[in-house]
């Protein structure tokens, strides 16, 4: 009997010493979550861009496009961009623009996405960052601490992965199409299309993104280009449902307008 009692208030302590290094390995896996989290950066909130026409840092306004001193295209890319017909910039063509995203209500795709001059919200979890676009409700995930599929599909937004350096998130995309402009000049991108950016928030008010672009097929070699974003307080992102429907509609109505307007 003795014996048994023995056995048992042993088996009992051992289970208990088992529970409590299990809890204080949990314990301890929590403490290093919380403090991985409290010492990464905070990106989370609304904010809005300077509305720029060009990724090209020596010419924002699209002025110089096809000659810029910073971009050096491949034949193909610099086809695709003198055959692009913008609704924007110096050589605006709204009626016979060709640009997808404004002609068939397409996709802006990225990193014309963060150009729109509307606002973008950044959601931040520690699997995940989404950025939540309030034109046309579109959203850009980045997986974080993760390695790219082996052969992604070919999207809108690509496929980026993202990891912290210091204050700095570090994305790195691919799987892109072809049918996206890079910013509203229409700068070409290919189905080879490697992005990397380095987003910092500079001070409370400022987010900075700094953008290699890596496309072979469209230029001779990586460029470089820098989005700058402030802080809105404006409350919530609102909808904003851009359709085909909605384009033809514009353009009859200012067909009409021009129409009616007395000659000169």
């Amino acid at each position: 009997m003795g014996n048994r009692l023995l056995m048992v208030s042993a088996a009992a302590l051992l289970g208990a010493l088992a529970l409590f290094s299990a809890r204080l390995v949990e314990n301890d896996a929590q403490a290093q979550t919380a403090k991985a989290q409290a010492s990464t950066p905070d990106f989370t909130g609304i904010w809005l861009g300077k509305g720029i026409q060009s990724l090209s840092p020596s010419d924002p306004r699209g002025e110089a496009s096809g000659t810029e001193p910073d971009i050096s295209y491949q034949p193909w890319g610099l086809e695709r961009l003198r055959s692009a017909r913008p609704s924007t910039g110096p050589n605006q063509t709204f009626l016979e623009t060709n640009d997808l995203a404004l002609k068939f209500a397409d996709p802006d795709g990225y990193p014309r996405a963060a150009i729109h001059p509307m606002r973008f919200k950044v959601v931040q979890t520690p699997d995940f960052i989404y950025f939540l676009f309030e034109y046309n409700q579109s959203w850009r995930p980045i997986a974080m601490n993760r390695e790219h599929s082996p052969d992604p599909d070919p999207t809108w937004f690509g496929e980026a992965v993202g990891k912290w350096e210091g204050d700095s998130l570090v994305v790195d995309a691919i799987g892109f199409n072809d049918r996206a402009w890079l910013d509203p000049i229409g700068h070409p991108r290919s189905e080879k299309l490697h992005l990397v950016e380095h987003w910092r928030r500079v001070d409370h008010d400022t987010l900075v993104d700094d953008l290699t672009i890596d496309d072979p097929v469209a230029y001779t070699k990586p460029w470089t280009g820098q989005l700058r974003f402030k802080l809105n307080h404006s409350g919530e992102l609102h909808e904003s449902i851009y359709t085909a429907t909605d384009e033809l509609r514009f353009k009859n109505d200012l067909l009409k307008s021009i129409q009616k307007s007395p000659s000169k």
